[in-house]
């Protein structure tokens, strides 16, 4: 098995067509029909096979798709990775949820941007099960998430600040001054998350106390949820970074939910055996003096 023929079936099994893997190759199809089939006779069996136009991958090529994909995904993260190393310039690819996305990272890109010009950033704002997974598979260098209790055994997570999931009112409404929040919640509108880890956290903090909540509408964008709270459609439950710029005009009050486990955090992962490259380093630097940083003054 060749490297050549393992990226020529990387592009194959990922496009379902030689000519298509041809044009993604910068190579004839005759080249793309000689590679995979010299790679099947050095393995010794059938990789893939057609059935009218459709190209299926045999038991043994959905294998083998596998095992490239992570092989060129660490080749060409090597390549960026030795090109860090001598230009001290590159790219980075880093994942954000949408909390820091929104409310945190913006002010530090921009720093970033301006201390390190020959650095390209490259920022997905997905969920932070997907930004972790794309972490581990090596789609991203590192990611900027929300999160509870992360799995750690693959990652480095390192805390940066506190994001607890407060709940949301507008100003002097009658739930800021209540004895007991979980007994006069269920009686006021409520305006939920449709999924998601705060919806989680709302669920479970129900469920802890005992309350039937009824929600007066769902939604899957905070911005929307924070225009409908100001206009007093409903309270809600949201991440106090979300709302700070807000409660710190006077628009929205906040209240602590009495909840052991409505605190979140936004923390910087990577992978456990990523290098830590020049790149790398300088982002990691102005991520930390852009926000209140855990115990270790850096995280490499």
């Amino acid at each position: 098995m060749k490297w050549k023929q393992l990226e020529v079936f990387h592009h194959f099994s990922q496009l379902q067509s030689m000519s298509a893997a041809a044009e993604a190759l910068g190579v004839k199809q005759p080249t793309v029909s000689f590679h995979l089939k010299e790679l099947e006779a050095s393995v010794g069996t059938p990789l893939f096979e057609r059935k009218g136009d459709q190209v299926m991958m045999t038991p043994a090529g959905a294998a083998l798709r596998h095992y490239s994909r992570e092989m060129m995904a660490l080749f060409e993260e090597t390549e960026r990775v030795m090109r860090d190393y001598r230009d001290k310039k590159g790219e980075l690819f880093v994942g954000a949820s949408y909390v820091p996305a929104n409310y945190v990272l913006p002010e530090i890109l921009y720093a970033f941007q301006q201390q390190s010009p020959g650095i390209q950033l490259h920022i997905s704002i997905q969920p932070t099960p997907k930004t972790a997974e794309d972490i581990v598979m090596k789609r991203l260098d590192a990611g900027v998430v929300s999160e509870q209790q992360l799995d750690t055994k693959r990652l480095v997570v390192k805390r940066l600040a506190q994001d607890d999931v407060v709940l949301v009112t507008p100003p002097d409404h009658p739930l800021l001054t209540v004895h007991s929040l979980e007994e006069a919640l269920p009686s006021w509108p409520l305006l939920l998350h449709q999924s998601g880890s705060t919806r989680d956290i709302v669920n479970d903090w129900a469920a802890a106390a005992g309350m039937t909540l009824q929600p007066a509408m769902e939604l899957t964008n905070v911005e929307a949820i924070r225009s409908l709270v100001k206009l007093g459609s409903g309270c809600a439950v949201l991440s106090s970074r979300a709302v700070a710029a807000d409660v710190a005009a006077g628009t929205l009050a906040v209240r602590p939910l009495p909840y052991e486990h409505a605190t979140r955090w936004i923390s910087l992962i990577y992978r456990r055996d990523r290098p830590v490259t020049p790149v790398m380093e300088a982002f990691f630097t102005e991520l930390y003096s852009g926000m209140t940083a855990g115990e270790d003054p850096l995280p490499f």
